[in-house]
């Protein structure tokens, strides 16, 4: 028998991985109607799907411990991050069911709807989607693009440095080879998020953003993201519009790693145009594509 609703007014965004997603987090956070979960990425749907482990006791453990680090260190801080406690205690539960998750949501207080951002939930695929589905079956998802050359490249700058390597001694040959790691190919493969999102959810539950769009005009971007979620822009709460997080390495793409990228994701492009109706500026004159 299929479950019955139980998440109501939620939403979340799918990715993708290194398109601004946790300054998005930061925003809606801020946003008296929005509920986000004090942890940014639950990683629900990719962990029980054995896709990744982000969910195991250690790590789990390990967000518990900085969060009473910050309890106890960022003063100023105190009531914001004593508040969270209740959730905290929640989240450590050891049973990561739907039950769990659904739980996570619904202490919101008087807010509208409550969300959480997860970019690696670009994996999980139609059947991941589907389960989403069942237990929200109104989710309001949202996905943003990034130029996939540039954001192939922040990637593979963010996986050098968690690897400890330095991008600058990198042959292109051994950044191609990153490039073509399994999980880094499918982290890429927009167009089959697209696909999936297409096939579970109606149009108007999915809303689409390009990264590019977010950057050259943030204020237009949460307004639009806001109407989408169903609560009021409210811009006196968006403080902090040009904050950048988890930054790579500044290092700058040698021009024969960026041919061999373009080559890559040229076809890739020229079907999200296709599928979306346009893409931004910066993508035309990254894949020469034909200007409309």
């Amino acid at each position: 028998m299929e479950r019955q609703a139980t998440i109501p007014d939620y939403f979340v965004c799918i990715g993708a991985q290194k398109a601004g997603t946790t300054w998005l987090a930061r925003m809606l956070a801020r946003h008296d109607d929005v509920f986000m979960t004090p942890v940014k990425e639950i990683h629900y749907f990719d962990h029980i799907a054995g896709l990744t482990d982000h969910l195991g006791p250690r790590k789990r453990r390990s967000r518990y411990r900085k969060y009473h680090q910050r309890l106890w260190t960022q003063w100023s801080k105190w009531r914001e991050h004593r508040a969270q406690g209740d959730w905290y205690r929640n989240y450590m539960r050891a049973t990561l069911d739907d039950d769990w998750y659904a739980s996570l949501f619904a202490e919101r207080g008087d807010r509208k709807i409550a969300g959480e951002i997860t970019p690696e939930y670009a994996l999980i695929g139609e059947s991941g989607l589907r389960h989403l589905k069942r237990l929200a079956p109104d989710a309001r998802i949202v996905f943003i693009m990034r130029n996939p050359v540039t954001r192939a490249w922040s990637h593979l700058l963010h996986l050098c440095r968690s690897r400890k390597l330095n991008a600058d001694a990198l042959s292109t040959s051994q950044m191609l080879a990153m490039a073509d790691e399994e999980r880094f190919k499918a982290l890429s493969d927009y167009i089959a998020v697209l696909n999936a999102l297409s096939a579970v959810f109606p149009a108007g539950q999915v809303h689409l953003e390009f990264y590019e769009d977010i950057h050259a005009d943030r204020r237009a971007a949460l307004a639009r993201i806001c109407q989408f979620l169903g609560v009021a822009d409210d811009p006196d709460r968006f403080s902090g519009l040009n904050e950048r997080h988890n930054p790579s390495q500044k290092a700058r793409m040698p021009a024969d790693l960026r041919k061999e990228l373009r080559l890559r994701y040229r076809a890739m492009a020229r079907d999200i145009e296709e599928h979306v109706g346009r893409v931004p500026q910066a993508w035309k004159r990254e894949f020469n594509l034909r200007a409309t």
